[in-house]
């Protein structure tokens, strides 16, 4: 078989240091392995990429994770074991009819026909299928979830990890200095979104998406084909997984002429609140104070986002959503989690004055620290100024 580059692949030490977190928590809540549940999109494809380095853009993947031996990778026919095996991290790979059934043969190749045995996925997406497939092959084993509890580990993010993401993140500058070219009058949407897609690839990003909003604001979209205008206010955001596989969303406004005075007064707010939630993202805090924080700057100036479910905020990293959710999924933030901020906003008494600004907005991987938290990829911010 032609070896097939793959940029996703982390060092032997970090490989270790995963096993060793993982089957750490695994003895801690009694289970003897774990079946890791992933299908093919950028929000869960990561949990078995995580302990694989297998990049998986569709179908149904499973890593079976022992408390000792080696691992094996189990997935259906619609993905196949071809491009996993060019990751080179495990020895077992698996293409059978019914994944369950052969999850199940492992399991009790191991000697865990009886054992407990964690699922992670089975609080949000496996199978009922493949559960009871699994149920049904070893009806002896305990079966409990372990979503959580493997998440919880990989939030914490090792300078590897880090180290991954600043890549990314200097690719999305690079993306968006590009762009500034492309924005001018009368180039349609699509077309900007375009090269922002084809850049990010030629630049080595795995997948991603680029979105626009334009006044009136109603909503963000992978680009129409309106015509950008002089008098227009864009904003772009991009979120990316990079050639490591770690995510970054960044968010930037532009317009042809500097922002109007209510503009301006708008675009102070948001810088304003997103470095509250910054400055909130401290370890040892619950994850729902960054609410707080937004709050608090806006309450002074007339706005309310308490009755939004939307998140202000999320963990990012080999996913583009990871636990914490805020709102939504608490957490106690521990240094080294990494967190995505784009808080929400709402209170618009006027909903034409909400469609002239709501969409003005920042975004960006957040670091968390001690003191506070760490931008990742654009330190300040910036309400751009392009020439017409």
């Amino acid at each position: 078989m032609t070896h097939v580059p793959v940029t996703h692949i982390t060092s032997d030490a970090e490989r270790a240091r995963r096993y060793a977190v993982l089957r750490e928590a695994m003895a801690g809540a009694g289970m003897d392995a774990f079946v890791i549940c992933s299908r093919g999109d950028e929000f869960v494809r990561g949990r078995v990429q995580y302990v694989s380095d297998i990049f998986q853009w569709a179908g149904r993947g499973f890593v079976v994770l022992p408390m000792k031996g080696e691992a094996t990778f189990v997935v259906d026919p619609l993905w196949g074991t071809g491009y996993a095996m060019q990751g080179m991290w495990l020895n077992d790979y698996r293409q059978p009819d019914d994944a369950g059934t052969e999850i199940g043969a492992v399991l009790s190749d191991h000697g865990l026909a009886t054992g407990t045995i964690g699922i992670v996925g089975l609080a949000d997406i496996t199978s009922v299928a493949d559960y009871n497939s699994m149920k049904s092959a070893l009806p002896n084993a305990n079966w409990v979830d372990a979503t959580d509890l493997f998440d919880d580990v990989r939030a914490i993010k090792s300078q590897e990890e880090i180290d991954s993401t600043i890549e990314t993140g200097n690719i999305m500058r690079r993306v968006f200095n590009a762009l500034e070219a492309e924005i001018r009058p009368g180039v349609q949407e699509v077309d900007v979104l375009s090269e922002a897609h084809r850049l990010a690839r030629q630049l080595g990003c795995m997948e991603g998406i680029a979105l626009m909003g334009r006044a009136p604001f109603s909503c963000f979209s992978p680009g129409t084909r309106g015509v950008i205008e002089k008098d227009d206010v864009m904003v772009i955001d991009l979120e990316w997984g990079g050639p490591l596989g770690y995510w970054v969303e960044v968010r930037r406004v532009y317009s042809f002429k500097p922002p109007n005075d209510e503009q301006k007064a708008f675009w102070e707010m948001r810088v304003e609140s997103f470095e509250a939630c910054v400055q909130a993202m401290k370890a040892g805090e619950d994850s729902d104070t960054v609410l707080d924080a937004r709050d608090r700057v806006y309450d002074k100036y007339g706005y309310d986002a308490r009755d939004s479910n939307s998140y202000t905020a999320h963990g990012i990293g080999i996913d583009s959503l990871e636990p914490p959710w805020v709102p939504g999924k608490r957490r106690i933030m521990e240094e080294n989690m990494m967190i995505n901020l784009h808080p929400a906003i709402g209170g618009f008494s006027d909903p034409e004055t909400g469609a002239r600004l709501g969409g003005i907005s920042i975004a960006d991987n957040v670091l968390v620290g001690p003191d506070g938290g760490t931008r990742m990829v654009d330190q300040t911010d910036e309400w751009i100024v392009l020439d017409a």
